[in-house]
């Protein structure tokens, strides 16, 4: 009998004060969106998912209404103060699939290095209407030409996508 040795990774994303789009190439042991931000807690104002349910604090108590961390999912954090969220657990598959809905999203990207965001859509620019960043930085189409002014794609960072058509 071969005993294997489950080796877990380590991500951390830096928080900065106010609005920022967070995703992770890890899968923490305990998904649980509340038990995964535990140690930012005191620094979080709110998080909200593609579907608006959120993780916020009513009155003195911390209401998960996310539930579980989906790993193909982006998040919009918003922080009261700047924190870094340390994520423990395994890496998750760069190349799983990302259903991609019809309208707004916000989605995840999972390689461990950065990747130019043209090169990340190609597959689906024939449904996409754009891709926007943090910090406003967008992948869009201007008259015949696809431009890039995001620049690449970084781990940690979710992204918000417009789809015209659903895609993977």
């Amino acid at each position: 009998k071969i005993d294997y040795i489950k080796v877990l990774q380590v991500q951390q994303v830096e928080l900065s004060a106010g609005y920022s789009f967070i995703s992770s190439r890890i899968i923490s042991e305990d998904p649980d969106f509340q038990a995964i931000c535990s140690d930012i807690l005191p620094n979080l104002n709110f998080v909200r998912n593609t579907a608006g349910d959120m993780l916020r604090k009513i009155g003195p108590n911390w209401i998960n209404g996310i539930g579980d961390w989906i790993t193909t999912e982006g998040y919009l954090f918003r922080m009261n103060n700047a924190d870094e969220l340390i994520i423990l657990g395994e890496i998750i598959d760069p190349q799983t699939p990302i259903s991609l809905i019809t309208g707004y999203q916000f989605i995840s990207f999972l390689p461990e290095s950065p990747i130019n965001a043209l090169d990340v859509f190609t597959d689906v620019l024939v449904n996409l209407d754009f891709v926007r960043n943090s910090i406003g930085g967008m992948l869009r189409k201007i008259g015949p030409i696809w431009v890039n002014g995001i620049g690449d794609m970084n781990p940690g960072e979710g992204y918000l996508v417009k789809m015209l058509n659903a895609d993977e």
